[in-house]
């Protein structure tokens, strides 16, 4: 199994990707929109950060994210806006598709994909790329 490194800085500005399950096209039903708004903000309750940019497409979505200073854990935030997601709205998004064993026995739903892809912002040209990217 791989073993990830990640680079993590406090107080820092990142770019994120985050897939579905199978890549399966959820995201930009209205339904869907609509518990992933709730899920952020019920997430950013507790743990703060600013949402610079963000898009949904139907399989995956993008982001930029500042962190608050002295404050690196954005895994955190990642897991609990898929816990709430996945607890409280699994019956109202669609469940096509079959839960493999192993991610049976990690009771893991079959919304989301396992990892996320991140990139630390280096600097305000990187930044405006992303966005633009974004956009």
């Amino acid at each position: 199994m791989p073993n990830y490194k990640r680079f993590i800085v406090t107080g820092r500005t990142y770019f994120f990707t985050r897939v579905t399950y199978q890549r399966y096209p959820w995201l930009c039903t209205e339904n869907a929109r609509q518990i992933l708004r709730v899920s952020i903000n019920k997430v950013r309750q507790t743990y703060l950060f600013k949402i610079e940019a963000l898009v949904l497409l139907p399989g995956y979505l993008h982001c930029v994210w500042i962190l608050p200073p002295e404050d690196s854990n954005y895994a955190t935030r990642w897991r609990m806006i898929k816990i709430f997601v996945s607890k409280n709205y699994v019956n109202q998004l669609p469940s096509y598709l079959n839960i493999t064993t192993s991610r049976g026995k990690r009771k893991e739903s079959n919304l989301w994909q396992r990892r996320f892809w991140e990139h630390l912002i280096r600097d305000e040209n990187n930044f405006i790329n992303h966005c633009n990217y974004i956009y």
